[in-house]
């Protein structure tokens, strides 16, 4: 059975990941531990992976001149910075045909008012799975996942009416908002055996938002 390691596990979409019977999962997380993805002394050493996701993220949208150097700051760390301190830890554990998955956003490619810091961070998080997809290989497969909005507590605020859902839900092709099962399924797939011949990839979860109109 596959060991995964999973950064965030608190999230949402880590909470439906966990609920998959065929891999064995490592968890790590800010709220149960003293682990802090900008410390690597507070990351416990493991000899032996097949795999990790990286969840922690942020949705702080502002209009851009309402944006500080501060906001800037925490983005960065949160999405990327963070994500090359796991990284640049862990390598070396990775096994054989192992798989990391990330996550980004369709604002990273879509443009989109009020999502300046995240779509910059978001950004860098494709570029970096990218530029690691061929660094790494053959060894180590990399692909990033770019939802569009999903149920969850950090987007709580963004669809806390009926109305809201409804106007978001208009928005995508599939006329609906996405959950967190939509997002954890995929992770799954690209986590397994199946997507052996998949990386580099930027895989859009988005109802069909960043192609059709």
């Amino acid at each position: 059975m596959k060991k995964i390691l999973l950064i965030g596990s608190n999230s949402d979409i880590a909470t439906s990941l966990l609920k998959e019977d065929k891999f064995e999962f490592i968890t790590l997380s800010s709220k149960t531990s003293n682990f802090n993805i900008l410390d690597k002394l507070t990351f416990p050493t493991l000899n032996s992976i097949d795999g990790l996701v990286y969840f922690p993220g942020s949705i702080n949208l502002k209009p851009f001149n309402n944006l500080n150097e501060k906001d800037f700051q925490k983005d960065y760390e949160i999405n990327v910075l963070g994500l090359i301190n796991c990284l640049q830890f862990y390598h070396k554990s990775f096994n054989q045909n192992s798989s990391i998955v990330t996550i980004s956003s369709i604002a990273a490619n879509f443009g989109m008012p009020f999502h300046a810091s995240i779509s910059i961070c978001k950004s860098g998080v494709e570029a970096l799975t990218k530029s690691l997809a061929a660094e790494w290989a053959p060894k180590i497969r990399l692909n990033c996942i770019a939802p569009s909005l999903v149920s969850t507590k950090l987007s709580e605020r963004l669809i806390n009416s009926e109305i809201k859902k409804e106007n978001i839900s208009k928005k995508h092709p599939l006329k609906r908002i996405g959950n967190t099962n939509d997002i954890s399924n995929t992770i799954s797939f690209l986590l397994s055996e199946k997507s052996k011949w998949i990386t580099g990839q930027i895989i859009r979860v988005d109802g069909g938002l960043s192609n059709i109109r």
